[in-house]
């Protein structure tokens, strides 16, 4: 007889899961809170690990065609004089891309669509009965083989397990949006690195970010309390007045785009009984490493991978967790003691590729 999953959120995680468990012969329903299906946010990078997930689950090739692979990673000071590099791809051909959300959630979502996966918009999940029940408002109870909280960093499932065990916000302050590529000075064919400026007095920061031949993606981030810079709305006279050689950029932002604040959180477990919790829900890290979504899709694929190799869910998921936590956490870890030294010291030079992150990039999914 066919198994059946419940999957509670339709992101990066909850569409990844569901594509790798309908490939396997799963039948598969998501549920989605929204009215509609997509993603929110501007631009998003994805290590040599995530891409290997991406081939694992037959979407590689149209993110790839909708994506951008710089020749080197920048520090410039807010003037624009080259503080440091460092080479791309990573040591051993790793590789990092970036692109926008939408078009890797427009991948994924096409991908889960094509294989029959059933997607239930507007339906609010308040729980999941590890017995494999999801129950939406109302009271409806949707039984299965398998229930998957993929329902993000506010996660109601969670929470209604009892599972979160620590919940840190730091100090930090983003906005993340898009803007057309060829208003960068010189126009969209100059300026294709990935660029770090730092105002290092003021410590504020823009991350520059081509994800394609028409998008950039901007990040102005800021500590708490500096309100000029991260107050609402968005004051672009600020940031043009500190970011001289951005200003022709920095102007005509919108006025109120995302804006988020760098957070991590870890449970007690990952499941209980047939209902597993994986991506923002289970180990939500700040995006100081980019490995926020990689991760996610990681963990997703390899619970996919777990479940439909054994008989027993529970203890599957138990053996799943086991595996994938202990990278999981070193992810988070360093991610954590990358803010930490966010903001260059005077004269530091970041020419170099660190251990940890080249490790978490060089994993490969299971199956």
């Amino acid at each position: 007889m066919r198994r059946h999953v419940e999957i509670a959120g339709a992101g990066f995680a909850g569409l990844t899961a569901a594509i790798a468990l309908a490939r396997r012969g799963w039948s598969v329903r998501v549920h989605e809170r929204g009215t509609e299906l997509r993603d929110f946010g501007a631009g998003i990078f994805l290590w040599e690990n995530g891409l290997r997930v991406l081939e694992s689950i037959g979407c590689a090739d149209r993110v790839l065609r909708r994506s951008h692979e710089a020749a080197q990673w920048e520090e410039r000071d807010s003037q624009g004089t080259l503080m440091s590099t460092r080479p791309l791809p990573l040591p051993g051909g790793l590789r990092m891309i970036t692109l926008t959300r939408q078009d890797l959630y427009a991948t994924l979502l096409d991908e889960a669509r094509s294989l029959g996966v059933e997607f239930r918009t507007g339906s609010h999940v308040v729980e999941a009965d590890p017995d494999g029940f999801l129950v939406a408002s109302g009271g409806r109870r949707w039984p299965a083989d398998l229930v998957v909280a993929a329902d993000g960093i506010r996660s109601t499932v969670r929470d209604q397990l009892g599972l979160l065990d620590a919940h840190d916000v730091f100090g930090f302050g983003m906005y993340r949006f898009l803007v057309p590529l060829d208003r960068a000075p010189g126009g969209s064919g100059q300026w294709r690195n990935y660029v770090n400026y730092w105002n290092v007095e003021l410590r504020r920061r823009v991350l520059y970010v081509p994800c394609n031949s028409t998008d950039l993606y901007l990040n102005l981030g800021a500590p708490d309390g500096d309100e000029d810079a991260i107050g609402e709305p968005l004051n672009e006279e600020v940031w043009r007045a500190s970011f001289p050689v951005l200003a022709e950029l920095l102007t005509g932002l919108p006025a109120a785009p995302r804006f988020d604040r760098y957070e991590v959180l870890r449970l007690r477990r990952w499941s209980v009984g047939a209902v597993a919790v994986v991506g923002d829900a289970a180990h939500a890290m700040p995006p100081t490493l980019g490995q926020g979504a990689g991760t996610a899709m990681m963990n997703a694929l390899n619970l996919a991978v777990a479940v439909d190799e054994a008989d027993d869910v529970p203890a599957a998921l138990m053996s799943w967790e086991a595996r994938e936590r202990q990278e999981t956490e070193r992810t988070q870890d360093t991610s954590v003691a990358l803010l930490a030294q966010l903001v260059p010291r005077e004269g530091e030079q970041r020419s170099e590729w660190t251990e940890e992150p080249l490790r978490t990039a060089a994993r490969s999914p299971r199956g």
